[in-house]
């Protein structure tokens, strides 16, 4: 009752989204890297096989695949659609693959789960990803999670809320909540800041907030980012945005 949906390669390691009902325990982790290490000691051959567009749709979509599917409909025409498959296991794939499962080597770990949208867009269903990292030997993965396990330590999220600094709420996404302390900090910072650049000759100006959309469209933001800023309309049907940078308005003061 589990579809598979998309997974590629990322720094560190690789994740796979999946659409499933239950959630992804730790327990489920560690059955899942126990079922991977027993697929790598059966040593599946690779094998790729070109398919028919249609012939894959409509395959996927008979196993119940159909984010599987909606992928190989997106993939644009004259590309080829690649099959991967070890041992009775296949899978849609760019490629290349390792010639057989035994070649992938043991020294990896399933890290984390996290939710993500389909498609990355929040109108969309909620998936389940599951995140591993995968090295060539058992001291670069040791390593490799040791900086992870010291990163997290220092987690300004973790850190915020311990030392009463700030805190993040879900009705505000990415916008911080300063609690006195923290701001004290954040004032202090800003002030070396200003001394730094005022020796070194910087001057220090500021521009509004909100700007009518004209101008965003003459500096070209409207036509790139226009889908994914925060606009109003006026009474009398003037559209304003909040800016997504600060370049347009400092080049109408210089």
């Amino acid at each position: 009752e589990t579809q598979v949906t998309i997974g590629p390669v990322i720094e560190d390691g690789f994740y796979y989204d999946f659409a499933r009902k239950e959630s992804f325990t730790e327990e489920d982790l560690t059955k899942i890297e126990n079922k991977m290490k027993e697929i790598i000691d059966r040593n599946e051959i690779t094998r790729k096989e070109i398919w028919e567009r249609n012939k894959a749709i409509s395959y996927y979509k008979d196993k119940r695949e159909v984010y599987k599917a909606e992928i190989i409909q997106s993939i644009p025409k004259g590309e080829e659609v690649s099959i991967y498959f070890h041992g009775n296991w296949n899978d849609l794939c760019r490629g290349p693959h390792l010639p057989s499962t035994g070649k992938v080597g043991k020294f990896f770990k399933l890290t984390k789960v996290s939710g993500a949208y389909w498609r990355g867009d929040s109108n969309n269903e909620m998936l389940q990803r599951i995140y591993g990292t995968g090295w060539s030997t058992q001291k670069d993965l040791d390593n490799y999670l040791k900086r992870i396990e010291e990163a997290e330590k220092r987690d300004h999220r973790k850190l915020g809320k311990e030392m009463d600094l700030f805190h993040f709420r879900e009705e505000s996404p990415g916008s911080v909540f300063w609690h006195e302390k923290g701001w004290n900090l954040f004032q202090k910072l800003i002030d070396y800041m200003r001394a730094k650049q005022k020796k070194a000759g910087y001057k220090e100006i500021n521009t509004p907030e909100i700007l009518d959309k004209s101008l965003w469209e003459k500096s070209g933001h409207w036509e790139k980012f226009g889908e994914h800023m925060y606009t109003s309309t006026t009474p009398d049907e003037k559209v304003f945005a909040i800016k997504p940078m600060n370049c347009p308005g400092c080049v109408q003061v210089f």
